[in-house]
């Protein structure tokens, strides 16, 4: 029997619950909010033939909006939202392959560290599948983070340009957005490194005794 198989008292595996333990269910429960959310707002703007792109309004004086009796100034990230009608068909195509990437990656991700999570709650949390779930978690943000970077960017660029306002506004991904994924990455190495270790230790134990 593998150590992450949990048992009754009398020595029995338990059978395993269809929906996983409650860390699993509510961890799938914020993702597959998430996953709804995003895949039923890129549906709509699909509908009605519109886009969406984030810039960086990063100096606060690119652009403005009437509002009331004067105007407020855009500035920082604003996502901007314009018919497909306005733009070229390839940006269109970029920022949608964008934004599925994105929702695939988180998809992904949380599906990966699953392992992890029942091995948690199994008691056994220093298992070889959770290091290689965590070593799987790391490869799939980082990939998923490379092709949403190089469609996002060129996309959100080509919309500038084509709606006039590439000379005034930064690309929506920045060097924040970087140092936030590289964060994740790097704490789930050192996770996986904390487990490994945690594994060695249990068996040096156990040999001990």
């Amino acid at each position: 029997m593998s150590p992450t198989e949990e048992q009754r008292p009398d020595g029995e595996p338990q059978k395993r619950k269809a929906f996983g333990t409650g860390y699993e269910l509510w961890i799938g429960l914020a993702v597959g909010f998430y996953v709804i959310y995003a895949v039923t707002d890129l549906v709509t703007r699909m509908i009605r033939s519109e886009v969406a792109v984030t810039v960086d309004f990063s100096d606060g004086s690119a652009s403005s909006l009437d509002a009331g009796n004067g105007a407020a100034s855009l500035s920082g990230l604003t996502e901007i939202v314009v018919p497909t009608a306005d733009v070229s068909a390839g940006a269109v195509v970029l920022v949608t392959i964008a934004e599925v990437t994105l929702i695939l990656t988180v998809l992904a991700a949380a599906i990966s560290l699953v392992p992890v999570i029942r091995d948690i709650a199994a008691g056994t949390p220093f298992t070889p599948r959770a290091s290689r779930a965590f070593a799987a978690f790391e490869w799939i943000v980082a990939i998923g983070w490379i092709l949403h970077f190089i469609t996002k960017v060129p996309g959100g660029n080509w919309i500038s340009a084509d709606i006039g306002i590439a000379d005034e506004v930064g690309p929506g991904i920045t060097v924040v957005h970087a140092f936030f994924v590289l964060g994740v990455v790097g704490g789930a190495e050192l996770l996986r490194r904390c487990f490994r270790s945690g594994r060695e230790a249990q068996e040096e134990l156990e040999g001990l005794v």
